[in-house]
């Protein structure tokens, strides 16, 4: 069952609340309004999403640290730049989403990233949010994962506003075993793809 995007839990049982019909028998000051039949299966629909699942059972193995040998190309032709960086993975809100902290250095740049992801039940696809301390851009990615949760392919565009137009940037997550994982992101600004980014991991 689909149900459209819509704010938080809270958010939808204030709204019920708030379409009980007027002619609704007088409450008391801090009752709770009476729900109808079909109010109450809304709110059990939306208990049942709001419950971690088998999507999020294959974010779990992220959780953790991990050092990370970063391989970075800043185009198609360009020499790799090679780094290492850190990783420290773990749940927020009962195990519904991961939040990632990366630090690093590019160069004599000291890197620090982070990002909120997760499962959208609803929606029925991942969803991430990347941001970092080398731009102001807030990165917003969506996408899908294999059957056995060990490849996942995010996609997100943003505006390239130096060159002009968009750039198209998708990333791949591939587990290979309990203690190791790559990431892969690939770039494309109209004139073809290029890998732009891998990062070998390695739980410590």
């Amino acid at each position: 069952m689909r149900i459209p995007r819509s704010t938080f839990a809270l958010a939808a049982l204030a709204a019920l609340c708030l379409s009980l019909p007027t002619t609704a028998p007088a409450q008391q000051e801090g009752d709770m309004p009476a729900m109808t039949p079909e109010m109450q299966a809304e709110m059990a629909a939306w208990m049942k999403l709001a419950q971690p699942g088998d999507h999020h059972e294959h974010l779990a193995p992220f959780v953790g640290r991990w050092k990370g040998k970063v391989t970075m190309w800043m185009g198609p032709d360009q020499a790799p730049m090679v780094e290492e960086s850190e990783a420290d993975v773990r749940w927020l809100m009962g195990g519904r989403f991961l939040q990632w902290q990366q630090t690093g250095s590019f160069g004599d740049m000291p890197f620090e990233g982070m990002a909120i992801e997760g499962y959208n039940n609803g929606e029925e696809r991942y969803e991430s949010v990347w941001l970092d301390n080398f731009g102001t851009i807030l990165l917003f990615f969506s996408g899908s994962c294999s059957d056995d949760g060990k490849h996942r392919k995010m996609t997100t565009k943003f505006a390239d506003v130096v060159a002009g137009g968009m750039v198209d940037y998708r990333t791949e997550y591939q587990w290979i075993d309990s203690d190791h994982f790559t990431y892969s992101a690939f770039m494309n600004k109209g004139d073809g793809e290029f890998r732009n980014l891998r990062i070998e991991y390695e739980r410590q």
